[in-house]
């Protein structure tokens, strides 16, 4: 097709069938064009807990490694989980606003390095801060934590007075198929968004729970009774829960 079309045609035939991206791609074109440049790996500057601390309280991105049921047991208030693994850079760079200033946590060294590692791909080649160490000893006393819970722990009582279940994947996946009732606010909106999540406990689901803990650790960090629902989606509908591609 790239040899046939003229470049137009092409990027129009290429983006046709996407629902949504990730927002670095709107950077990305640039800096290609700009070429490569030399990746710099320098270690980031260390923050303590006052520093931490700081730059939460300033609004800030400081983001949690760690595992998200890890995170979701016991971490420094206001940070967000971005779960280290495959899908880490790619999920960070779709919801941190871009050039806000970034911090990482981790529980060491070598985990805040491979983050930068994958970081660099997407054109974040420096961070604010970095942070390794047991938790507890970063938090300095200001730590919290939030319940993860299943599918069918969601079905229990369904639909229970008070509770609101925000789903926080793309609209292609919503419209085909959710929950009734679910209030929809993909998670890469979800920090702007915050203020239009009714009133209750939180609970927080996507199709297997990596994105929902990015959306309960936002809505945490603004103050809000969340529950992680950290479970894949195609649990929902044998757990005894309705689906309907109403809306």
């Amino acid at each position: 097709l790239a040899l046939t079309s003229d470049e137009d045609e092409f990027v129009k035939d290429l983006v046709a069938g996407l629902t949504a991206y990730p927002r670095y791609y709107a950077h990305m074109g640039p800096a290609n064009r700009r070429g490569p440049a030399a990746p710099d790996l320098t270690a980031p500057r260390r923050a303590g807990p006052a520093e931490l601390r700081r730059r939460i309280d300033n609004g800030e991105w400081v983001v949690d490694l760690r595992q998200r049921r890890a995170f979701a047991a016991s971490h420094l208030s206001g940070t967000i989980s971005v779960e280290l693994g495959d899908p880490f850079a790619t999920y960070l760079g779709w919801t941190m606003p871009w050039g806000q200033p970034l911090t990482l946590i981790g529980d060491h060294q070598d985990q805040v390095a491979e983050a930068c590692r994958q970081l660099v791909r997407i054109g974040i080649d420096r961070l604010a801060a970095a942070a390794a160490g047991p938790h507890h000893e970063l938090a300095d006393g200001r730590a919290g934590r939030y319940e993860v819970r299943d599918f069918p722990a969601l079905a229990v009582g369904w639909p229970a007075p008070g509770r609101v279940v925000l789903d926080v994947r793309r609209p292609d996946e919503w419209h085909a198929g959710h929950l009734p009732g679910a209030v929809h606010i993909p998670f890469w909106e979800l920090e702007r968004r915050a203020a239009e999540v009714p009133p209750g406990e939180v609970w927080v689901h996507c199709a297997s729970g990596f994105r929902a803990s990015i959306g309960a650790s936002l809505l945490d960090r603004a103050g809000r009774r969340v529950v992680h629902v950290d479970d894949d989606w195609e649990h929902a509908a044998p757990a005894g829960l309705p689906i309907t591609t109403d809306g």
